[in-house]
């Protein structure tokens, strides 16, 4: 679970971070990303009604949230980011999930390797 003060919860951040942001693309997740001076800085999650009823969309989360929980250390705390699911999400394991994470990470340059 990410720490309160990593939590990117207020509907208007979310739509600044949209509006403002850059984003990097996989087949199933997208990152978009927000030079922030503030910290520490946030993580939000975004999974639309399209994906399927609210206990899939929770189940995506949550794999989403652990996903970035296991790299959380290696982030680079200059950004604030929003992973946003995509259609199909819900039928991948967890592995795949946490390789589409990492690897929207690196295209962005947000990690410590």
């Amino acid at each position: 679970m990410l720490k309160k003060e990593n939590r990117l919860k207020k509907n208007r951040h979310f739509n600044y971070i949209y509006k403002k942001g850059e984003v990097v693309f996989e087949k199933h997740v997208n990152l978009c990303f927000l030079k922030t001076k503030f910290q520490p800085f946030k993580i939000g999650f975004s999974v639309s009604n399209k994906i399927g009823k609210s206990t899939v969309r929770n189940k995506v989360k949550r794999r989403l949230r652990e996903a970035v929980r296991l790299i959380f250390n290696e982030i680079i705390p200059s950004h604030n980011l929003i992973f946003v699911a995509k259609k199909d999400i819900e039928n991948l394991d967890f592995k795949h999930i946490q390789r589409e994470v990492y690897n929207l990470l690196k295209k962005a340059k947000l990690l410590n390797v």
